[in-house]
């Protein structure tokens, strides 16, 4: 997840880290395709890669994170490599609006992306080597939000995975994220509260259009301080017309919740304990404490050693396995 105007640049080089994964390559174990589709009037475009071998296989689609992605991401490329390795048949897009999709990720909904995963769904469904009764969605980071929205619309969906993705309203995670990154900043207590004040300030003014002034001059306070040289500080727009503060009015108000409250479906979530992204700790007891009551069927892994782009062979495993036992332990 990004914030103000990160938001359009904590992606790119969040993926440096990753330079080093492989992308998906034709071999013995797999074959792939490159298949077009669409969701109304947005043209979409991804790989389809499939197991070798009779079938039928699991099936999976991949949902990116905030801002600009497609299929050279070195996070969801290694998660497709692995997972059809693994006998597992992954529909890998580009996220609307990157690569060769067409449409706008900047003013696009949570429902907007959703519905495009789902035209996803039907197009790895109707594959004569994809099982139809397991098949379902794997999303990364904000991406996390849009899988429950998914499973709510689509009687497709028979398990979802939730990689990196918090659980908790979209402007609430970014008031964590800004947190976070003061910690790692360094900041004192004092020096964090006057950085949360200006965040308020900020929803305020995302969500009523009004108390652009208080922010502002808040904001310059902080500036001229000894918050100037602050990074966190830097992330916060300084004019009203900012692309940052429409894109966040598209979003802010989503709460994946309740939708999460109306899975019927088996989940998996994982995390990495030192995120420095989402406060999976708050997350992970969320799920525990509101998702456990509805009867969600879920799984939390929670890998203490690992950040927000979480990536381990033995997760992978996991996951597999989990997928091919249709989510049951």
């Amino acid at each position: 997840m990004c914030y103000y105007k990160f938001a359009f640049l904590l992606l790119g080089s969040f993926l440096l880290s990753f330079s080093s994964w492989a992308q998906p390559v034709d071999g013995e174990t797999f074959t792939s395709e490159e298949v077009a589709y669409s969701n109304r009037d947005i043209s979409l475009a991804a790989t389809l890669l499939i197991p070798t071998g009779p079938g039928p296989f699991p099936g999976v689609v991949i949902v990116h994170g905030s801002g600009s992605s497609d299929r050279s991401n070195p996070w969801t490329s290694a998660y497709a490599t692995s997972l059809v390795e693994r006998g597992i048949a992954v529909l890998h897009p580009d996220k609307r609006g990157s690569g060769a999709s067409g449409g706008n990720w900047r003013d696009a909904t949570f429902l907007d992306l959703a519905h495009d995963a789902i035209a996803a769904l039907d197009v790895l469904s109707a594959h004569p080597l994809v099982d139809t009764a397991r098949v379902g969605v794997i999303g990364f980071s904000q991406g996390g939000h849009v899988v429950p929205v998914v499973a709510t619309r689509s009687p497709a969906v028979s398990f979802v995975i939730n990689v990196s993705g918090s659980v908790v309203p979209i402007l609430e995670q970014i008031g964590d994220e800004i947190r976070q990154m003061g910690e790692q900043e360094g900041l004192t207590a004092d020096e964090l509260a006057t950085v949360q004040s200006i965040h308020k300030r900020a929803v305020a003014y995302v969500l009523t259009g009004e108390g652009w002034d208080a922010y502002a001059e808040a904001l310059a306070e902080a500036t001229r301080g000894h918050l100037a040289n602050a990074e966190v500080v830097a992330g916060f727009p300084t004019e009203p017309d900012s692309p940052a503060w429409n894109f966040l009015r598209t979003i802010g108000n989503f709460d994946p919740l309740p939708y999460w409250r109306k899975v019927k479906v088996p989940a998996l979530f994982l995390y990495g304990g030192r995120d420095e992204n989402v406060d999976v700790y708050k997350s992970a007891d969320v799920i525990e404490k509101v998702l456990t009551p509805t009867g969600l069927a879920y799984s939390l892994l929670l890998f203490r050693n690992n950040g927000h782009g979480l990536y381990r062979d033995d997760a992978m495993e996991f996951i597999a396995q989990w997928i091919r036992d249709g989510g049951i332990d």
